[in-house]
């Protein structure tokens, strides 16, 4: 029975002569990867399913390989620049990160938001932080960033707290040497991610330390690729 969804077109990979193998991250179905017969772009005509490719999906099948039927392209995001990169930062999250076959709409529409906010230009630090957070929450590994995590206490603007990943912001006791300890982080930039304010660099370089932590206990070992790429520039 032939089935649509509105999906994102996450990676793309040659298969045989003509055809390829698509991921797809859809709305109500997470990760879908199929083949897509005769697509494969030639002089004459050029494949629509390409990496950041929004549209409809339409595709057979319920084993893990579907057949794509076709994919009707409603937009196409143009990213350039660190924008393009950071895309592709965004892809590779969902690729790694989403289940197949589950449904997923909040995770769908965080990726389309921070996509469309790098495509008009906005801030891309700001942009990435508040798509990981969020796409932290929706996995199950939300970053508690209101109270610490030994006694869930309110965050003390004015006091430091240590952040381990899965566990949370642990008080610092007086004395530490906290200038030298990227893992450790005033309350008051605490309260500042927690508002999505990434205004001061110092709250922008604790987000992006408390987000890479906390994903890299879910990504695991494998490195990713598009993190090398946008680390070079």
């Amino acid at each position: 029975m032939m089935q649509q969804q509105s999906a994102l077109v996450l990676h793309v990979r040659p298969y045989r002569e003509t055809s390829a193998i698509v991921q797809f991250m859809t709305k109500d179905q997470g990760r879908i990867t199929g083949v897509a017969r005769g697509v494969r772009a030639t002089r004459k005509r050029i494949n629509p399913m390409q990496p950041f490719s929004l549209g409809t999906l339409s595709y057979f099948g319920r084993n893990n390989l579907v057949n794509v039927s076709k994919f009707d392209v409603a937009h196409g995001f143009d990213l350039r620049g660190d924008a393009l990169f950071s895309g592709f930062y965004v892809l590779e999250l969902l690729s790694r990160l989403v289940a197949e076959r589950q449904k997923e709409p909040e995770i769908f529409a965080g990726a389309v938001s921070v996509l469309t906010a790098m495509e008009a230009g906005h801030e891309l630090q700001a942009a990435l932080r508040c798509f990981e957070l969020d796409l932290l929450g929706q996995l199950g590994y939300e970053v508690v960033l209101d109270q610490d995590a030994d006694a869930g206490a309110p965050i003390n603007p004015d006091a430091y707290y240590r952040y381990q990943a899965q566990i949370g912001f642990a008080p610092v006791v007086d004395g530490a040497d906290i200038a030298a300890d990227p893992a450790v982080i005033q309350g008051q930039r605490l309260q500042c991610i927690q508002r999505r304010d990434f205004t001061e660099p110092q709250t922008r370089r604790a987000a992006k330390y408390i987000t890479r932590q906390a994903l890299q206990e879910i990504l695991g070992d494998k490195p990713l690729i598009s993190r090398k790429m946008l680390g070079s520039r």
